[in-house]
């Protein structure tokens, strides 16, 4: 058994950051547990730059190679001969056993280890022997820096007993692709996604047909978006890890032009001793800014019965893989749909803890939930025929995994999610969410492009991250007649259209907003914009049933938009109703049209195309409304401002 001696000292944050910055353009990784909720989530990280060896895993086994002097000096220990020797690929020769009995060559250290990641096909692991093509790399380093739980970073250095070997640069050539046998190849055209606006949701419908006429319990679905990216891939990592501190961040340089980096809120497994523990993550609603817009977002996160059981699905399936592994009887459930908000998402999180039994480690456990239920669906086997059978592209590193394994049988497991995968300057990006016989399609379309925002605001593509502007062809006007007689926020509106650029001159202005207790009978009956109360009288006079209601001032609805409106938003939105009277249920009378929903699939947008006329049963001016609402009332006075067809 090899005694590694272990040397610490202090680093400091600019030591970390250039050693970050390394990662560009040498192979290495740094993971890292940088958010969570407390008591859950182990915060700490690891980084590795310059591998002393690196290890590819295979279907049919292991390969490794010294890529510093060090490596090679490792290599030629009797031990490590022995095992090198033995570890050839081969039919039903185990990767994961050569993995195995590459850390038991040494004593047991929390600081002796190997880090890595595997795509998602890693799990043909539990089949050896196959052809499977390459399903892993893995860096073993001799100099790494690590931050522990109070966030210091320290330089551990290991160094064989006797005489400290210096670093020394690398001897062999650089990494070998590490391309997973089904992550498609450099994109030589415009890249393009998997499918345009609207066809995921009809993925799912079709998902949905698989889920009641298979035996399928639950099914996840997923889809690539590709962009062009000038940001170097490191740079953008460091704009995500300070925008999006995750559970499982993790940047990966293979050494041949691949960096794969992300933050995913999915920390998998978390192996300490002969106790393991696994977060599932499941549920997802946009974090909306300031104290009332997390609450609201935590109380839809709640208050979701999908999601709920989505995740109720989950846990109990990873319960089901752990439950060999573990000693019977200790596998309990300790927390149940805990909140964690991330900077732009909240999440719901299940923790399940359990002892393993003898015989069993860390490496049994990560293939056990490779490809895990939160992405594939279960039972594992059909979802994933289901997901061969629908999905417009292989999946690649999504639903993969991202280890860290040490010696002394520690060891940490992130699932890969909001990830990129950066070659020859293409970007791409998975999403995708787990499906009941119940969900929405929409809503998961939804979900699934609010699940790239992090990403493309980290290269700066801000116009990807949010689509605010006007469609193209249809431009916001000059000026705008503001008639706001009574109203008792008539300020607010004021200001609200002066902050849009426009000027309130009524002299020859295209078309009106209306607000308050305003005369119809004194308003023009096209080229109108009717906000709240307005709009409902409007509506009222224009033949819709108007219903007294109880006054609700200050609430809050969570809308969304359709495909009739001319701007469409990516994710739900919050728009703050105050309204004395509501409409009655039922279908669209002639020319009317739904601009946006609210949680009931009632109308709150309405307009007429053949008398530019739209109708906000909201306030886009309250500050409790977002800025998507905001966005609907540009559109909405574009809109209005149109001429009206001829002819």
């Amino acid at each position: 058994m090899i005694g590694l001696r272990v040397q610490r000292s202090a680093a400091t944050l600019a030591q970390v950051d250039a050693a970050l910055a390394r990662l560009d353009s040498q192979a290495g990784i740094y993971f890292g547990v940088d958010a969570g909720i407390a008591g859950l989530h182990p915060l700490q990280a690891t980084l590795l730059v310059q591998p002393a060896l690196t290890l590819r895993l295979s279907g049919d086994g292991l390969e490794v190679e010294a890529l510093t002097g060090f490596g090679q000096a490792l290599l030629a220990l009797p031990g490590l001969a022995r095992w090198r020797a033995q570890a050839v690929r081969g039919p039903r020769v185990s990767g994961i056993t050569a993995l195995r009995a590459f850390l038991a060559c040494f004593a047991p250290s929390p600081d002796v280890l190997l880090l890595g990641a595997l795509p998602f096909a890693a799990h043909r692991l539990a089949d050896p022997g196959n052809d499977a093509g390459a399903l892993g790399l893995l860096f073993f380093g001799q100099h790494l820096l690590r931050r522990d739980g109070a966030g210091a970073w320290q330089h551990v250095v290991l160094s064989l007993p006797g005489p400290m070997l210096p670093a020394s640069p690398p001897t062999a050539s650089p990494t070998a692709p590490i391309a997973p046998q089904d992550t498609p190849g450099p994109v030589a055209t415009e890249p393009r996604d998997d499918f345009p606006v609207g066809a995921y949701a009809d993925m799912v419908r079709r998902a949905l047909d698989c889920l009641r006429e298979r035996p399928l319990v639950s099914l996840t679905l997923s889809q690539s978006y590709r962009r062009q990216v000038q940001l170097p891939a490191v740079t953008a990592f460091g704009r995500l890890r300070e925008a999006n501190p995750a559970p499982a961040s993790f940047f990966v340089n293979d050494g041949s032009g691949l960096c794969l980096f992300g933050a995913s809120p999915d920390l998998q497994l978390v192996v300490t001793g002969r106790n393991i523990q696994t977060l599932p993550v499941c549920g997802t609603v946009a974090r909306r800014p300031g104290a009332i817009g997390e609450a609201q977002s935590l109380r839809e996160l709640l208050n979701e019965e999908v999601d709920a059981a989505s995740l109720a699905v989950c846990t109990d399936a990873l319960r089901n893989d752990l439950a060999p592994l573990c000693e019977p009887g200790s596998l309990r459930l300790l927390d149940r749909r805990r909140p964690m908000s991330l900077a732009t998402v909240v999440h719901a999180v299940d923790r399940l803890e359990g002892r393993l039994r003898d015989g069993a480690d860390a490496w049994d456990a990560i293939v056990a939930t490779a490809a895990p239920v939160m992405v594939t669906g279960t039972p594992r086997a059909e979802a994933l025929r289901a997901i061969g059978e629908l999905e417009a592209s292989p999946r690649g590193w999504y639903g993969g995994l991202v280890v860290q394994v040490a010696s002394n049988g520690d060891a940490l497991a992130g699932t890969i999610l909001r990830a990129a995968a950066v070659r020859g300057g293409v970007a791409e990006v998975r999403t995708g969410g787990d499906l009941m016989a119940d969900s929405s399609p929409e809503r998961e379309e939804q979900e699934s492009r609010l699940k790239t925002l992090s990403l493309w605001r980290a290269f700066g593509l801000e116009s990807e991250a949010a689509r605010a502007e006007v469609p193209q062809g249809i431009a916001l006007p000059a000026t705008v007649h503001l008639m706001d007689a009574g109203d008792p926020f008539g300020n607010a509106m004021r200001e609200c259209l002066l902050g849009l650029g426009l000027d309130l001159a009524p002299q020859q202005a295209p078309c009106c907003l209306l607000v308050g207790a305003v005369d119809l009978a004194a308003c023009p009956e096209r080229h109108l914009v009717a906000v709240g109360d307005a709009a409902l009288r409007l509506l009222g006079a224009s033949g819709w049933t108007v219903l007294p209601d109880r006054p609700e001032h200050g609430r809050t609805l969570l809308c969304t938009t359709t495909a009739a409106a001319p701007w469409r938003s990516d994710s739900p939105f919050a728009a703050a109703r105050y309204a004395s009277g509501a409409l009655q249920a039922g279908d669209l009378p002639a020319g009317w049209q739904a601009w946006a929903l609210d949680e009931q699939a009632q109308p709150v947008a309405l307009a007429h195309a053949g008398r530019r006329v739209v109708c906000l049963l909201f306030r886009p001016d309250s500050l409790l409304s977002s800025p998507q609402a905001l966005q609907l009332l540009r559109a909405a006075l574009a809109f209005a401002a149109q001429p009206l067809a001829t002819g």
